[in-house]
Protein backbone atom coordinates (compact mmCIF):
# COMPACT_ATOMS: atom_id res chain seq x y z
CA UNK A 1 0.00 0.00 0.00
CA UNK A 2 1.19 3.35 -0.79
CA UNK A 3 0.77 6.04 1.88
CA UNK A 4 0.93 9.85 1.36
CA UNK A 5 1.45 11.93 4.60
CA UNK A 6 1.38 15.47 4.27
CA UNK A 7 3.47 17.88 6.16
CA UNK A 8 3.57 22.12 5.55
CA UNK A 9 7.40 23.60 5.24
CA UNK A 10 8.86 26.07 7.78
CA UNK A 11 6.08 25.40 10.50
CA UNK A 12 6.98 24.35 14.28
CA UNK A 13 3.74 24.96 15.63
CA UNK A 14 1.71 21.76 15.04
CA UNK A 15 3.22 19.82 18.00
CA UNK A 16 0.51 16.74 17.38
CA UNK A 17 1.79 16.43 13.59
CA UNK A 18 5.40 16.50 14.16
CA UNK A 19 4.68 13.85 16.89
CA UNK A 20 2.15 11.95 14.87
CA UNK A 21 4.90 12.08 11.57
CA UNK A 22 8.22 10.74 13.95
CA UNK A 23 5.93 7.86 15.41
CA UNK A 24 4.85 6.89 11.58
CA UNK A 25 8.49 6.40 10.64
CA UNK A 26 9.64 4.80 14.15
CA UNK A 27 7.44 2.10 13.44
CA UNK A 28 7.32 1.97 9.62
CA UNK A 29 9.93 -0.97 9.40
CA UNK A 30 7.93 -2.73 12.20
CA UNK A 31 4.97 -2.38 9.58
CA UNK A 32 6.88 -3.12 6.41
CA UNK A 33 7.22 -0.35 5.41
CA UNK A 34 9.74 2.22 3.50
CA UNK A 35 9.59 6.03 4.25
CA UNK A 36 10.59 8.36 1.71
CA UNK A 37 10.60 12.47 0.66
CA UNK A 38 8.68 13.33 -1.87
CA UNK A 39 11.01 16.12 -3.34
CA UNK A 40 14.39 14.37 -2.40
CA UNK A 41 12.73 11.41 -4.64
CA UNK A 42 11.93 13.90 -7.64
CA UNK A 43 15.73 14.60 -7.75
CA UNK A 44 16.84 10.84 -7.58
CA UNK A 45 14.22 9.15 -9.20
CA UNK A 46 14.93 5.91 -7.24
CA UNK A 47 12.75 3.11 -8.12
CA UNK A 48 9.71 2.60 -5.63
CA UNK A 49 9.36 -0.36 -3.28
CA UNK A 50 7.08 -2.91 -4.68
CA UNK A 51 4.77 -2.29 -2.03
CA UNK A 52 4.09 -0.25 1.17
CA UNK A 53 5.68 3.26 0.81
CA UNK A 54 5.16 5.90 3.30
CA UNK A 55 5.82 9.53 0.67
CA UNK A 56 6.14 12.42 3.09
CA UNK A 57 5.11 15.33 0.69
CA UNK A 58 6.03 18.98 2.24
CA UNK A 59 3.96 21.74 0.97
CA UNK A 60 4.71 25.34 1.21
CA UNK A 61 2.69 27.06 3.70
CA UNK A 62 3.42 30.69 3.00
CA UNK A 63 0.34 32.17 1.86
CA UNK A 64 -3.68 31.05 1.03
CA UNK A 65 -2.72 30.76 -2.45
CA UNK A 66 -0.15 28.16 -2.50
CA UNK A 67 -2.13 26.40 0.53
CA UNK A 68 -5.20 26.53 -1.89
CA UNK A 69 -3.59 25.26 -5.36
CA UNK A 70 -1.81 22.27 -3.49
CA UNK A 71 -4.87 20.82 -1.60
CA UNK A 72 -7.22 21.83 -4.49
CA UNK A 73 -4.23 20.97 -7.52
CA UNK A 74 -1.01 19.40 -7.02
CA UNK A 75 -1.61 17.23 -4.23
CA UNK A 76 -4.40 15.49 -5.99
CA UNK A 77 -2.17 14.90 -9.21
CA UNK A 78 1.13 13.30 -7.00
CA UNK A 79 -1.49 10.93 -5.60
CA UNK A 80 -2.55 10.14 -9.17
CA UNK A 81 1.26 10.03 -10.61
CA UNK A 82 2.50 7.77 -7.26
CA UNK A 83 -0.77 5.86 -7.69
CA UNK A 84 -1.01 6.45 -3.67
CA UNK A 85 -3.93 4.77 -1.99
CA UNK A 86 -4.53 6.45 1.24
CA UNK A 87 -3.48 10.00 2.55
CA UNK A 88 -2.45 11.57 5.95
CA UNK A 89 -3.49 15.02 6.55
CA UNK A 90 -1.46 16.11 9.35
CA UNK A 91 -2.42 19.65 9.12
CA UNK A 92 -6.60 19.66 9.44
CA UNK A 93 -7.31 20.07 5.78
CA UNK A 94 -8.45 17.43 2.95
CA UNK A 95 -7.27 17.56 -0.67
CA UNK A 96 -9.88 17.83 -3.14
CA UNK A 97 -8.50 14.26 -4.30
CA UNK A 98 -10.90 11.39 -4.15
CA UNK A 99 -8.60 9.07 -2.20
CA UNK A 100 -9.59 7.78 1.34
CA UNK A 101 -8.23 10.70 3.52
CA UNK A 102 -7.59 10.18 7.51
CA UNK A 103 -7.81 13.86 8.84
CA UNK A 104 -5.88 14.72 11.87
CA UNK A 105 -7.66 17.94 13.86
CA UNK A 106 -4.28 19.58 16.24
CA UNK A 107 -5.81 22.02 18.13
CA UNK A 108 -9.20 23.46 19.23
CA UNK A 109 -7.92 27.01 17.97
CA UNK A 110 -8.63 26.16 15.01
CA UNK A 111 -12.53 26.72 16.04
CA UNK A 112 -11.61 30.30 16.99
CA UNK A 113 -9.48 32.01 13.80
CA UNK A 114 -7.86 35.55 13.79
CA UNK A 115 -5.85 36.72 11.19
CA UNK A 116 -2.83 36.65 13.65
CA UNK A 117 -2.63 32.75 13.01
CA UNK A 118 -0.63 31.34 10.60
CA UNK A 119 -1.52 30.99 6.78
CA UNK A 120 -2.27 27.39 7.32
CA UNK A 121 -4.22 27.84 10.10
CA UNK A 122 -6.31 30.32 8.87
CA UNK A 123 -7.15 28.02 6.07
CA UNK A 124 -7.71 24.97 7.63
CA UNK A 125 -10.36 26.74 9.76
CA UNK A 126 -12.22 28.25 6.95
CA UNK A 127 -12.56 24.85 5.42
CA UNK A 128 -12.43 22.63 8.59
CA UNK A 129 -16.45 21.57 8.41
CA UNK A 130 -15.73 20.50 4.61
CA UNK A 131 -12.77 19.20 5.88
CA UNK A 132 -14.43 16.68 8.86
CA UNK A 133 -17.48 15.89 5.81
CA UNK A 134 -14.38 14.52 3.26
CA UNK A 135 -12.25 12.72 5.72
CA UNK A 136 -13.34 8.79 6.02
CA UNK A 137 -11.60 8.60 9.43
CA UNK A 138 -10.74 11.39 12.13
CA UNK A 139 -7.92 11.81 14.79
CA UNK A 140 -7.05 13.81 17.51
CA UNK A 141 -5.19 14.04 20.41
CA UNK A 142 -8.28 14.29 23.62
CA UNK A 143 -11.34 13.14 24.07
CA UNK A 144 -12.33 17.07 24.72
CA UNK A 145 -11.11 17.49 21.72
CA UNK A 146 -12.96 14.54 19.99
CA UNK A 147 -15.63 16.11 21.75
CA UNK A 148 -15.84 19.29 19.77
CA UNK A 149 -15.36 17.34 16.53
CA UNK A 150 -18.43 15.61 17.20
CA UNK A 151 -20.33 19.16 18.02
CA UNK A 152 -19.36 20.39 14.95
CA UNK A 153 -21.32 17.30 13.21
CA UNK A 154 -19.79 15.37 10.08
CA UNK A 155 -18.45 11.51 10.10
CA UNK A 156 -20.09 9.43 12.86
CA UNK A 157 -18.61 9.12 15.72
CA UNK A 158 -17.12 6.06 15.15
CA UNK A 159 -15.04 6.92 13.12
CA UNK A 160 -13.74 9.62 15.05
CA UNK A 161 -10.38 7.85 17.01
CA UNK A 162 -8.28 9.43 19.97
CA UNK A 163 -4.37 8.94 19.91
CA UNK A 164 -3.16 10.57 23.08
CA UNK A 165 0.76 12.18 22.76
CA UNK A 166 3.17 9.74 23.99
CA UNK A 167 7.02 9.48 24.53
CA UNK A 168 9.85 7.39 24.39
CA UNK A 169 10.52 4.55 26.96
CA UNK A 170 13.32 6.71 28.01
CA UNK A 171 11.21 8.38 30.23
CA UNK A 172 10.68 6.78 33.41
CA UNK A 173 10.91 7.50 36.65
CA UNK A 174 14.52 7.02 38.56
CA UNK A 175 15.98 5.95 41.77
CA UNK A 176 16.53 8.40 44.65
CA UNK A 177 20.28 8.30 43.70
CA UNK A 178 20.35 8.60 40.54
CA UNK A 179 18.21 11.83 40.88
CA UNK A 180 21.20 13.06 43.37
CA UNK A 181 23.64 12.28 40.25
CA UNK A 182 21.68 14.50 37.66
CA UNK A 183 21.03 17.31 40.56
CA UNK A 184 24.55 17.43 40.92
CA UNK A 185 25.03 18.04 37.54
CA UNK A 186 22.63 20.59 36.47
CA UNK A 187 21.11 22.37 39.78
CA UNK A 188 23.94 22.40 42.31
CA UNK A 189 22.81 19.20 44.12
CA UNK A 190 19.99 21.30 44.77
CA UNK A 191 16.17 20.50 44.54
CA UNK A 192 14.36 22.26 41.03
CA UNK A 193 11.24 22.72 38.96
CA UNK A 194 11.59 22.52 35.70
CA UNK A 195 9.63 23.82 32.74
CA UNK A 196 9.61 23.32 28.80
CA UNK A 197 9.63 26.80 26.77
CA UNK A 198 7.13 27.04 23.73
CA UNK A 199 8.50 28.59 20.66
CA UNK A 200 9.18 32.41 21.01
CA UNK A 201 6.48 32.77 23.67
CA UNK A 202 7.74 35.85 25.60
CA UNK A 203 4.36 35.81 27.23
CA UNK A 204 4.37 32.87 29.18
CA UNK A 205 8.27 32.87 29.80
CA UNK A 206 7.47 36.41 32.01
CA UNK A 207 4.77 35.37 33.51
CA UNK A 208 6.73 31.34 34.37
CA UNK A 209 9.70 34.17 35.87
CA UNK A 210 6.91 36.20 37.72
CA UNK A 211 5.38 32.55 39.60
CA UNK A 212 8.91 31.60 40.32
CA UNK A 213 9.84 34.77 42.03
CA UNK A 214 6.54 34.91 44.25
CA UNK A 215 7.53 31.12 45.08
CA UNK A 216 10.93 32.91 46.32
CA UNK A 217 9.91 35.32 47.69
CA UNK A 218 7.64 33.75 50.50
CA UNK A 219 9.43 30.31 50.72
CA UNK A 220 13.30 31.64 51.24
CA UNK A 221 14.19 28.08 49.77
CA UNK A 222 17.48 27.07 47.49
CA UNK A 223 15.04 25.47 44.98
CA UNK A 224 15.92 26.42 41.86
CA UNK A 225 14.50 26.62 37.95
CA UNK A 226 15.78 25.01 35.00
CA UNK A 227 14.47 25.86 31.80
CA UNK A 228 14.47 23.90 28.51
CA UNK A 229 13.70 25.90 25.51
CA UNK A 230 11.73 23.54 22.49
CA UNK A 231 13.76 25.67 19.86
CA UNK A 232 17.37 26.95 20.38
CA UNK A 233 16.84 30.11 18.84
CA UNK A 234 14.61 31.70 21.75
CA UNK A 235 17.58 30.49 23.78
CA UNK A 236 18.71 34.82 22.94
CA UNK A 237 16.15 35.85 24.55
CA UNK A 238 16.00 34.10 27.33
CA UNK A 239 19.54 35.22 28.14
CA UNK A 240 18.58 39.29 27.70
CA UNK A 241 15.35 38.87 30.25
CA UNK A 242 17.63 36.67 33.09
CA UNK A 243 20.15 39.01 33.26
CA UNK A 244 18.07 41.51 34.88
CA UNK A 245 16.26 38.90 37.07
CA UNK A 246 16.16 39.32 40.81
CA UNK A 247 16.79 35.18 41.35
CA UNK A 248 18.94 34.29 38.13
CA UNK A 249 21.47 32.44 40.35
CA UNK A 250 18.51 30.20 40.51
CA UNK A 251 17.64 29.70 37.08
CA UNK A 252 19.44 27.15 35.09
CA UNK A 253 18.98 27.38 31.14
CA UNK A 254 19.75 23.95 29.01
CA UNK A 255 19.92 24.85 26.01
CA UNK A 256 21.77 21.85 24.32
CA UNK A 257 20.45 18.34 26.24
CA UNK A 258 20.49 15.52 24.72
CA UNK A 259 17.17 12.93 24.74
CA UNK A 260 18.40 11.07 27.77
CA UNK A 261 19.81 14.33 29.69
CA UNK A 262 16.43 15.79 29.20
CA UNK A 263 14.59 12.56 30.37
CA UNK A 264 16.62 12.02 33.47
CA UNK A 265 16.26 16.35 34.04
CA UNK A 266 12.33 15.67 33.65
CA UNK A 267 12.42 12.69 36.11
CA UNK A 268 14.77 14.27 38.87
CA UNK A 269 12.53 17.35 39.36
CA UNK A 270 10.48 18.15 42.18
CA UNK A 271 7.52 19.07 39.85
CA UNK A 272 7.07 20.10 35.95
CA UNK A 273 5.57 23.65 35.60
CA UNK A 274 3.67 23.95 32.24
CA UNK A 275 2.42 27.13 31.07
CA UNK A 276 0.60 26.05 28.04
CA UNK A 277 -0.17 28.55 24.90
CA UNK A 278 -2.76 26.02 23.58
CA UNK A 279 -4.99 23.03 24.46
CA UNK A 280 -3.01 20.32 22.71
CA UNK A 281 0.01 21.46 24.20
CA UNK A 282 0.54 18.08 25.83
CA UNK A 283 3.79 16.07 24.80
CA UNK A 284 6.15 17.33 27.43
CA UNK A 285 3.04 17.04 29.92
CA UNK A 286 2.83 13.23 28.99
CA UNK A 287 6.93 13.00 29.10
CA UNK A 288 6.44 14.29 32.84
CA UNK A 289 3.59 11.84 33.56
CA UNK A 290 6.18 8.77 32.55
CA UNK A 291 8.63 10.29 34.21
CA UNK A 292 6.36 10.11 37.64
CA UNK A 293 7.05 14.18 38.24
CA UNK A 294 3.90 15.95 39.61
CA UNK A 295 2.76 18.84 37.09
CA UNK A 296 1.94 22.27 37.80
CA UNK A 297 -0.48 23.96 34.86
CA UNK A 298 -3.13 26.10 34.36
CA UNK A 299 -6.61 24.26 33.65
CA UNK A 300 -7.50 22.84 30.42
CA UNK A 301 -9.92 20.29 29.96
CA UNK A 302 -7.61 17.64 28.05
CA UNK A 303 -4.95 18.26 30.77
CA UNK A 304 -7.39 16.76 33.01
CA UNK A 305 -8.32 14.38 31.13
CA UNK A 306 -4.40 13.21 31.18
CA UNK A 307 -3.08 14.13 34.62
CA UNK A 308 -6.31 13.32 36.58
CA UNK A 309 -4.34 13.50 40.29
CA UNK A 310 -1.26 13.58 39.06
CA UNK A 311 -1.55 17.96 38.10
CA UNK A 312 -2.38 20.64 40.28
CA UNK A 313 -4.25 22.77 37.82
CA UNK A 314 -4.90 26.32 38.15
CA UNK A 315 -7.88 27.90 37.36
CA UNK A 316 -7.29 31.25 38.15
CA UNK A 317 -6.04 33.24 35.69
CA UNK A 318 -2.47 35.30 36.52
CA UNK A 319 1.17 34.41 37.59
CA UNK A 320 0.38 35.09 41.49
CA UNK A 321 -2.12 32.04 42.01
CA UNK A 322 0.01 29.69 39.71
CA UNK A 323 2.87 30.86 42.15
CA UNK A 324 0.72 30.18 45.32
CA UNK A 325 0.48 26.66 43.66
CA UNK A 326 4.57 26.12 44.03
CA UNK A 327 4.30 27.01 47.58
CA UNK A 328 1.59 24.68 48.56
CA UNK A 329 3.27 22.18 46.84
CA UNK A 330 6.56 22.25 48.71
CA UNK A 331 5.08 22.27 52.07
CA UNK A 332 3.29 19.37 51.27
CA UNK A 333 5.43 16.21 50.56
CA UNK A 334 3.01 13.81 51.00
CA UNK A 335 1.06 15.34 48.32
CA UNK A 336 3.40 15.65 46.03
CA UNK A 337 4.37 11.76 46.59
CA UNK A 338 0.16 10.90 46.11
CA UNK A 339 1.05 13.25 43.02
CA UNK A 340 3.87 10.70 41.94
CA UNK A 341 1.83 7.64 42.53
CA UNK A 342 -1.11 9.27 40.00
CA UNK A 343 1.45 10.38 37.56
CA UNK A 344 2.35 6.59 36.84
CA UNK A 345 -0.89 5.32 36.83
CA UNK A 346 -1.57 8.15 33.83
CA UNK A 347 1.10 7.20 32.59
CA UNK A 348 -0.48 3.26 31.97
CA UNK A 349 -2.67 4.98 29.02
CA UNK A 350 -0.16 6.47 27.54
CA UNK A 351 1.82 3.76 26.47
CA UNK A 352 3.68 4.23 22.77
CA UNK A 353 3.54 0.86 20.88
CA UNK A 354 -0.22 0.68 21.97
CA UNK A 355 -0.76 3.82 20.34
CA UNK A 356 1.52 3.01 17.67
CA UNK A 357 -0.17 0.18 16.95
CA UNK A 358 -3.59 1.42 16.47
CA UNK A 359 -2.45 4.25 14.33
CA UNK A 360 -1.26 1.85 11.70
CA UNK A 361 -5.18 0.35 12.43
CA UNK A 362 -6.68 3.47 11.69
CA UNK A 363 -4.74 3.70 8.56
CA UNK A 364 -5.23 0.38 7.34
CA UNK A 365 -9.00 0.31 7.84
CA UNK A 366 -9.59 3.31 5.74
Amino acid sequence: MYIAVIHHSHDFSNDYAAYLSKLLDDTATEYSYEARDYHHQQVVKDPLPKENLLLHIVIPATGSFLLKYWYGVKLPSIFKKYKIEKVLCLYATCTSSKVPQLLIFPGTELLQPDKKMQFWKQFAAKRLKKSIQTAKHIITYSNHAKKILQDLGGNDNNKKLVLPYTVNEIFKPLEWHDKLYIKSRFADNKEYFISVLGDNDEKSFTALLKAFSKFKKWQQSSMQLILLPKEEAFANIIYDKLDTYKYKDDVKLVNDADKKETADLMASAYAFLHIAAEDADLLAVTAALQSATPVIAYYTESLQEYCGDAAILVKEPGFEAFGDQLTQLYKNETLRSEMSEAAIKSAETLQQKEHAAALWQQINAL
